[in-house]
């Protein structure tokens, strides 16, 4: 149970469905977050801080994801690979199974729609198949030749801790090439970025304030968002390198959005 408010005497009762580490945590504004002691400013820390900080997160990725098991050794002749069997891996499950009953996160998808009156809304989660829940605000600009560009603003809130970090992805759809009906639904890869240029930094912003005021969150440091972890088994990790504390704290595929 975690208590989130706006001042040293503020006070409200989030359920976060998070795990090992992070328990009965006071989430003012002018408090650490616990054990990780992530400041509201969390990408601003010192060295010293940004050091302690590391560490805590690797100790709570490892409570989630099991040393060894490479993906090359996997047997899919039996019903449940070997680094599904883990103690890690149940927990990482059990923190999707509570994430997927979050009352708080059901009234977020539900309060989009009026915090941001001009925008599509979507739910970008994709349960057990990264480790965060996803939401997103959108427009769609048509430009003069028919293309269409698509800038979505995402919010991922991890299932692993009470942290969340908000992105934004730009996408053309009709590419060049082929006849005029294929360029209208080739969409673009998605460019995913965490820097948001003129109005859109303001959108992020409101994003960023209702994540915190209704679940509780407070942001991921992004300046440890590469930080490797070799030789730990994240199962939805396609990448070759090893995976990233980004990665297995919420995806190896943010840009991926309905």
């Amino acid at each position: 149970m975690f208590s989130a408010g706006k001042g040293p005497s503020s006070s409200r009762h989030v359920e976060l469905p998070i795990g090992l580490f992070l328990l009965d945590v006071d989430l003012r504004d002018d408090a650490e977050i616990g054990p990780l002691m992530i400041c509201r400013l969390g990408w601003r820390m010192s060295n010293e801080e940004s050091s302690r900080v590391r560490s805590r997160l690797k100790a709570l990725v490892h409570q989630y994801y099991a040393k060894g098991f490479p993906a090359e050794e996997d047997d899919y002749s039996q019903p449940l690979l070997v680094y599904q069997r883990t103690p890690e891996h149940q927990r990482w499950r059990a923190c999707w199974e509570k994430a997927l009953a979050w009352n708080e996160w059901r009234t977020l998808l539900k309060e989009l729609p009026r915090a941001f009156p001009g925008d599509g809304v979507g739910a970008g989660t994709q349960p057990f198949a990264s480790a965060c829940l996803r939401c997103f605000v959108y427009r769609k600009e048509v430009q003069p030749r028919g293309e269409i560009f698509i800038t979505r603003i995402a919010a991922a809130v991890s299932v692993l801790a009470p942290l969340y970090v908000v992105y934004g992805t730009a996408q053309k759809y009709g590419e060049e090439g082929g006849s005029e009906e294929q360029r209208r639904y080739r969409p673009s890869r998605p460019a995913l970025s965490f820097e948001f240029p003129g109005a859109l930094k303001a959108e992020a912003d409101a994003l960023s304030r209702l994540v915190e005021q209704s679940l509780g969150c407070r942001p991921f440091p992004l300046a440890l968002a590469q930080v490797p972890l070799p030789g730990i088994r994240v199962g939805f990790f396609n990448g070759e390198q090893a995976p990233t504390l980004l990665d297995a704290l919420f995806s190896d595929d943010l840009e991926n959005l309905p």
